[in-house]
């Protein structure tokens, strides 16, 4: 058995897995609204989430790829629901609406490219470089984290489920990136699967109970 005849199985593995991470915005809600306020928390992991799986969302209708096209629509809805509970609890609405004002604005501007590019191959490639940029700010995001995890020789700071979960999703999509032959897809992942496992091997070398929690705990308090 080739690769090419796993490209199914590996897409909607990597559509599941990619759901289920899109699903673990609901815990936070889930306390936004307990807590009746969202604190000090920002709007931008879930700003940024619409912004991804709607350029996404253009890249899979310009490739006529449906497993791009679905992933994105689900993740596309959760996020804006999302986004709607953070506004609803938040004392910073004006920064919310600002954000939301920017995404609109950048859509519209997309769409009408979109509406006047007659050559779709330009629009692939122009679509694709733009949700792969986003998708690589995603994945680099927590490269702060590890260098301060190394700095304190601990790794309490650091959700090892989430981490787990990014490199199953970061590594389906690679996967099926390669099969497919798309760069677009494969090459933000690839990178996304070396940090997760960057931050994974970070337990081995520093577990959370090592002897420097201690020292965790009084910087941040």
């Amino acid at each position: 058995m080739n690769l090419f005849e796993l490209k199914e199985p590996i897409a909607y593995l990597a559509i599941v897995t990619t759901i289920l991470q899109f699903l673990s915005g609901i815990l936070v809600c889930k306390q936004y609204v307990v807590n009746r306020t969202t604190a000090e928390a920002s709007s931008f992991p879930f700003i940024a989430g619409v912004l991804s799986c709607g350029v996404w969302f253009l890249y899979g209708l310009a490739k006529r790829n449906d497993k791009i096209v679905i992933v994105n629509t689900v993740g596309l809805m959760l996020m804006i629901s999302y986004t709607t509970v953070f506004y609803i609890y938040t004392f910073k609405k004006s920064a919310v609406l600002r954000q939301c004002t920017c995404i609109i604005i950048l859509f519209l501007i997309l769409l009408g490219y979109i509406s006047v590019e007659e050559d779709n191959e330009n629009l692939v490639i122009r679509l694709g470089t733009l949700a792969s940029s986003f998708t690589l700010i995603t994945v680099a995001a927590p490269m702060s984290k590890l260098w301060y995890v190394i700095r304190v020789k601990s790794t309490e700071c650091l959700p090892f489920p989430m981490i787990l979960m990014s490199l199953f999703v970061s590594a389906f999509w690679y996967l099926y990136g390669y099969i497919d032959q798309d760069l677009f897809i494969a090459g933000p992942n690839l990178i996304g699967m070396i940090l997760a496992l960057a931050q994974l091997a970070l337990f081995v070398i520093f577990p959370s109970t090592s002897h420097s929690s201690v020292q965790y705990k009084s910087i941040i308090a």
